[in-house]
């Protein structure tokens, strides 16, 4: 049998090493579970609304072309609770009980022949522990998972760039093989 008395304990521990390197990273991350809408970019044009999770809602008021500036209205049904005048590169964050729940950033404001479309990027909602936890339809919460595979395939699901159980097994396999091997040969 291949596996002899020095390979064992070598398995033994590649097996534990493998189980750690799993779970601590994964335990040093930050993970912010209260993010509804993480780095995002919506478009808008003037007189429209974008509906966000929970209920908020987004409106462009006006724009001013000469300045580069933009009017935003943030309401939450039909009570308004909060309206800005912001320039590209600015941002517009409302906070309930000194916690963000709304933190967008004009980008870049187009305007021509009567339409004036407005680019925010970077958008970020966060939950509002008053109102209910939204349901976000299952196609987004696909999209943004396969997004994600797509941005940086080498991080594994521990968060570890280049280190996946499919990747670290077979290395150790191999590994714990070649040591065996070797040791067999100085006998």
């Amino acid at each position: 049998m291949w596996i002899d008395k020095r390979l064992s304990p070598l398995l033994l521990f590649l097996a534990i090493f493998t189980s750690i390197a799993m779970v601590v990273p994964a335990q040093a991350v930050l993970i912010v579970e209260d993010v509804i809408v993480n780095d995002s970019s919506i478009f808008l044009l003037t007189g429209n609304t974008w509906h966000f999770y929970q209920g908020y809602n987004l409106s462009i008021k006006g724009v001013n072309q000469e300045a580069d500036s933009v009017w935003l209205e943030l309401s939450l049904g039909n009570k308004i609770l909060k309206s800005q005048i912001l320039d590209e590169g600015d941002s517009f964050t409302y906070q309930k009980n000194n916690r963000t729940i709304l933190n967008i950033t004009v980008n870049t404001i187009y305007a021509g022949d009567g339409e004036e479309l407005v680019a925010f990027a970077p958008v970020f909602q966060y939950m509002d522990s008053d109102l209910p936890v939204p349901i976000i339809p299952e196609d987004e919460i696909d999209e943004e998972q396969d997004s994600s595979l797509v941005d940086d395939v080498s991080i594994g699901a521990n968060g570890i760039e280049g280190f996946t159980l499919v990747t670290a097994l077979p290395v150790s396999i191999i590994a714990a093989a070649l040591i065996s091997m070797l040791g067999k040969k100085g006998n």
